[in-house]
């Protein structure tokens, strides 16, 4: 059976994973922040400490799915909109 691979490095476009960790990062301190909440208030929705939450926020940590999960549920959001670029301005 073979595999069909929708990108490939020959014209991929897809981010490297420290960008990724980065807007993923930043995307997440954005919406903690739209949602009126601190670090330690994610911290104690979620369980993970916040001097970790501080360094997801900067693109430290390389996060499983099920981590990226619990963040984004305990600020309101889904995966999917933490991996997305802002859109950008002309």
């Amino acid at each position: 059976m073979s595999v069909k691979r929708t990108s490939g490095p020959s014209g991929a476009s897809d981010e490297s994973p420290e960008e990724l960790r980065s807007l993923f990062g930043a995307n997440f301190r954005r919406a903690r922040l739209k949602a009126k909440l601190t670090q330690a208030e994610v911290a104690a929705r979620t369980g993970i400490q916040q001097h970790y939450i501080s360094e997801v926020e900067n693109g430290l940590w390389n996060l499983t799915i099920n981590t990226m999960t619990m963040l984004a549920h305990a600020v309101g959001t889904n995966v999917r909109t933490l991996l997305r670029p802002p859109p950008k301005r002309s």
